[in-house]
């Protein structure tokens, strides 16, 4: 199947193109988010999503209209995470908790598991990192608190049902979502830690290289499942 995907993909060259478009604007991007170049954020990351949407349909043999819609909201929420002020920042998070109840829909829809042994086993280490760090910025949030407490909970489900799924079935899709997974995850602790650090340059830069990674290989992950569904049987 990784044979197939990079043949597919050396005989699409619009398809190449924008894969090297999508990193390209991304590395500048990043770049950018170091260097604080604020006319150079506003040119480059609104369109890295528009650039991964093109590169989806293009390779897509069974395109999905929610992961299409999912990755619109992310792209709203980067929009308004560009702001200084923490209004547009709270708004951003609405529109990026809108977008992780998206995918979690399509992964479910995509894996079915049997019991919630291994949900609840996959789940733990996502809960402890979680607390951890909302305790830390419980003060500093105030009464947003709740709304980062909901998509906390949402990343937490996504968490364990990632690792579950890898633990039951160590395969190359399942190893793609627990990694995105992951990225998109620690994406999320470095958001908060922002919170209490004034020289965020590195932060936020780290924070945009997990973003990047992890919507791509999200992306990756949706290119393997779109010919079946992987079901699990208990044994």
């Amino acid at each position: 199947m990784q044979n197939d995907y990079l043949e597919n993909l050396k005989n699409n060259k619009v398809a190449s193109l924008l894969l090297v478009f999508f990193f390209t604007v991304s590395v500048i991007e990043v770049l950018a988010e170091y260097f604080e170049n604020k006319l150079l954020i506003w040119m480059t990351k609104p369109l890295i999503l528009p650039i991964l949407i093109a590169y989806y349909l293009r390779v897509s043999k069974k395109i999905s209209p929610f992961f299409i819609i999912a990755l619109l909201f992310s792209w709203v929420a980067n929009l308004l995470f560009i702001q200084d002020s923490f209004q547009y920042i709270f708004y951003g998070v609405f529109f990026f908790l809108v977008y992780r109840i998206l995918v979690i829909y399509i992964i479910v829809n995509k894996v079915k598991m049997p019991n919630s042994v291994p949900l609840i086993l996959g789940c733990v280490p996502f809960i402890f990192l979680y607390v951890i760090v909302t305790l830390y910025t419980y003060d500093t949030l105030g009464n947003n608190v709740y709304l980062f407490l909901l998509q906390g909970g949402f990343t937490i489900f996504l968490g364990g049902f990632s690792l579950g799924n890898y633990i039951m079935v160590s395969n190359k899709p399942n190893s793609l979502l627990l990694i995105s997974t992951m990225f998109m995850a620690f994406n999320q602790f470095i958001f908060l830690l922002k919170l209490y650090y004034d020289d965020v340059n590195v932060l936020q830069a780290t924070a945009m290289i997990l973003f990047v990674l992890g919507q791509f290989l999200l992306t990756r992950y949706m290119f393997y499942t779109e010919k079946s569904k992987h079901k699990y049987e208990v044994i």
